[in-house]
């Protein structure tokens, strides 16, 4: 069952609708959060981008984009 948005109460108490969200709750974040820390633990095991697709089971580009938003969220 695909999830479009999950609704939320902002500050102002304000329902919204947040177009792509998947609710933590939902299986697919569990899988998407295996696979962010599979792609992690292969890297920190010095494992070269090829490798880690490979052995992770996801393309180049995502354990690319995995690893740029572990930088960005350790330099802020």
């Amino acid at each position: 069952m695909p999830v479009d948005g999950e609704l939320f109460e902002t500050s102002a108490g304000k329902h919204v609708v947040s177009p792509g969200t998947i609710p933590l709750s939902h299986p697919s974040a569990a899988t998407t959060r295996r696979k962010s820390e599979n792609v992690l633990r292969l890297k920190a095991d010095g494992r070269s981008t090829d490798d880690i697709a490979r052995e992770a089971g996801v393309s180049r580009a995502t354990v690319t984009r995995i690893l740029r938003y572990v930088e960005r969220a350790a330099a802020s």
